[in-house]
């Protein structure tokens, strides 16, 4: 299991780019944070999701 935002999900093993799209997350306004670490945007499709990974999703959201 990975905890992500606080929530344990059963996605060990999916990459953070598939575990996006998943979740329908918007892929190029969002920050991923893995175990105390960034992410980087370009990575997304080279790190996977192991079980006791935790995850932090941080989504920007403008407004005005």
């Amino acid at each position: 299991m990975v905890t992500v935002n606080g929530q344990e999900e059963n996605v060990a093993g999916q990459t953070v780019i598939d575990f996006l799209k998943q979740r329908n997350a918007p892929v190029d306004n969002i920050v991923v944070e893995r175990n105390g670490e960034i992410v980087h945007r370009a990575e997304f499709d080279q790190v996977t999701l192991a079980a006791g990974d935790k995850v932090e999703l941080i989504s920007f959201v403008g407004g005005g």
